[in-house]
């Protein structure tokens, strides 16, 4: 009997479950001093990244602006319908064989959030 092949369906639904099993697999981040932080600019290929996490069903990312902060994060997050979000760098220039993403902590959204962002480490400016 032969077993039957996914559909396209079902690999999107797993896509995004592998994702925020990743995510949670990652060791927390600490906050960073800003003046420590990467640029997130065209000369260093770093991007930010905001991720709403709507936990266990559903995740988002979007590329961020580079003016946006953690706070503006996590709006957009709670906007989206989201229960936590996560910040994350995605980095274009980096030595062969390095890690080219980052994330920090996934976060609720909540008064305790804004007392410390979670930046990824390394950081790209968040």
């Amino acid at each position: 009997m032969n077993a039957p092949e996914p559909t396209l369906s079902a690999i999107r639904g797993a896509v995004p479950t592998a994702l925020l099993l990743l995510g949670l697999a990652v060791a927390p981040a600490w906050a960073q001093a800003p003046e420590n932080a990467l640029n997130a600019d065209d000369g260093t290929g770093a991007v930010k990244v905001c991720a709403p996490v709507a936990m266990p069903r559903w995740r988002s990312m979007i590329p961020a602006p580079k003016t946006w902060t953690f706070l503006d994060c996590m709006g957009f997050s709670g906007e989206m319908g989201a229960s936590h979000f996560q910040l994350g760098c995605l980095f274009a220039n980096v030595t062969p064989h390095a890690q080219k993403y980052a994330w920090g902590p996934v976060v609720a959204i909540e008064k305790a959030a804004l007392a410390q962002p979670q930046p990824p480490l390394p950081n790209c400016g968040w």
